[in-house]
């Protein structure tokens, strides 16, 4: 595990591992911080070569290496971190050396899941599910949980509204069809409709 320890925009790197290039989840990186940092939100940063990727650190202020600044051989690893206040940043360390990525022997990336990105992982850990209220909006909820909602327009637990050409029937969006010209034209035809017309079109060709 790496171990490195913040004060105030200066990391230092207390301890480091061996790396090699395509590992996935398998490097931990642990964050200890000065008083400086209390009270804001901290992200760490990592990069190699042109490859950057972010993590949220949580309570604990552990993370895992993301995979993708591990792609590349021959290039040295490197991490910083920023602590962040109602979305400004505050307070940025300098960038500390985490050694240089060995050729594993089985590198490889092309099936991997990107890390998410920083709103992908904030979302994650406000809420696990959306869902409709009663009231028809629609709610971030942590298991059961409701963490917010907002309103959702067209009504009725539904965001959208019902065109035209479109109804709802048991719950389930249909098209509004016709199976034949008569009455309203300006909606779509059925195949039986279609059949019909154009099979009393073959009938009237035989008599010229």
């Amino acid at each position: 595990m790496f171990e490195l320890y913040a004060e105030k925009n200066d990391l230092c790197v207390q301890h480091l591992e061996r790396v090699t290039s395509g590992s996935v989840n398998v490097y931990e990186a642990a964050f200890e911080f000065s008083e400086d940092w209390a009270g804001l939100e901290k992200t760490a940063v990592f990069r190699a070569g042109e490859k950057s990727a972010s993590v949220l650190l949580g309570d604990t202020g552990a993370c895992v290496v993301p995979w993708e600044v591990l792609t590349t051989p021959g290039v040295r690893l490197e991490a910083g971190v920023y602590g962040t206040r109602a979305g400004t940043v505050v307070l940025p360390t300098v960038w500390a050396d985490l050694g240089y990525i060995h050729t594993g022997a089985a590198p490889g990336d092309e099936a991997r899941p990107p890390t998410p990105d920083l709103w992908e992982q904030e979302l994650a850990r406000k809420g696990d599910r959306l869902g409709y209220t009663e009231a028809g909006e629609l709610g971030l909820y942590a298991g059961e949980k409701l963490l917010g909602s907002v309103p959702v327009s067209g009504g009725g637990g539904m965001p959208f509204g019902v065109g035209h050409g479109l109804k709802v029937v048991d719950g389930n969006l249909t098209v509004n069809a016709v199976n034949d010209f008569k009455g309203d034209n300006t909606l779509p035809m059925t195949a039986a409709g279609v059949d019909l017309v154009v099979g009393n079109i073959e009938a009237l060709l035989t008599t010229i």
